[in-house]
């Protein structure tokens, strides 16, 4: 079944799995991880389209009405992948909506802290303007946003798949809520869990005060992370990696054959994300399997204001 709605705003349903489309190439591999996590998750699909009101009144112009006319003639990266969950998943339901508003905004404006919300991300063919969507929504999505890149970064030869998400944690606030969030995906996928903390950089303490590390048993208050954590669920596989490297590169490493890399990000303002050494645009950029970060509305519990 489909329910559509056109050029309005639409107050988010839930549970849903929400998928972003635009314009251009058909984006199956996007659109395949949306359904997954829906039936993972026993929850609709709902398709969101959003895209600038000039463009709708541009192409109501071109075609010579105006209105809702418009509006449906823009739709059409709705419509298509519309067909296409028909045609590979009609046993979901999907609804479809069409919104003429910026697209970060809109799709934000689609979820709710329950929501999962799904996006492609054309950087890596079309350089870091093409990622402009992804970095607002990190900063603004009051959910989880799994990232699916366009084309996988390369693993390194011989690399075995492995059945596992793997999550990048350190000492700042939410990190326990991060990990927690990562054994819950991975229960529901069926994976392990790796746990990656890299060391010998700078640490956050609980006032989010970068600092130089201590010496002493950096493991320990991973393990005691994990602990907390697993009392909750208790029933996923978990291994913790402790590693003098930078974040960023430890985690890329460790992300080759597996399925997911999990990871939060505190940045209350798209420029925060994109910042030299900011280990989520690594993850975004060079990572080989899809990236879920988790924004400030989960780690710290606020968000950028929508103009931001």
């Amino acid at each position: 079944m489909t329910v559509t709605s056109m050029g309005a705003r639409v107050p988010p349903r839930t549970p849903s799995v929400v998928v972003g489309v635009g314009g251009g190439l058909l984006r199956t591999r996007v659109l395949d991880r949306a359904v997954a996590e829906a039936r993972h998750r026993d929850r609709t699909v709902r398709i969101v389209h959003a895209h600038e009101p000039e463009a709708a009144a541009d192409t109501a112009d071109t075609a010579g009405t105006a209105g809702t006319a418009g509006t449906a003639d823009t739709d059409d990266a709705g419509e298509r992948a519309e067909r296409y969950l028909h045609r590979t998943a009609p046993d979901l339901e999907v609804r479809r909506t069409c919104a003429e508003e910026e697209p970060a905004a809109a799709l934000a404006a689609a979820c709710g802290p329950a929501t999962v919300l799904v996006v492609g991300d054309r950087r890596r063919r079309l350089g870091s303007d093409a990622g402009r969507t992804t970095e607002g929504l990190v900063a603004i999505a009051p959910c989880p946003v799994l990232v699916v890149p366009e084309y996988r970064a390369p693993s390194p030869a011989g690399t075995p798949q492995r059945a596992v998400v793997v999550v990048g944690i350190d000492d700042a606030p939410g990190a326990a809520e991060v990990l927690l969030r990562a054994l819950r995906v991975a229960e529901m996928h069926g994976e392990a869990v790796e746990v990656v903390r890299a060391v010998g950089e700078v640490e956050y303490g609980a006032d989010g005060i970068a600092r130089r590390p201590e010496d002493g048993n950096e493991a320990a208050p991973v393990e005691a992370l994990v602990a907390a954590a697993r009392a909750q669920v208790p029933g996923v596989p978990v291994e913790v990696v402790v590693a003098e490297d930078r974040a960023a590169r430890l985690l890329l490493a460790r992300a080759a054959g597996a399925d997911l890399v999990v990871v939060g990000h505190r940045g209350r303002t798209a420029g925060e994300l994109v910042g030299v050494g900011s280990t989520t645009l690594s993850l975004l950029l060079s990572a080989p399997c899809p990236v879920l970060v988790l924004g400030p509305a989960i780690t710290t519990g606020h968000t950028a204001p929508r103009g931001e």
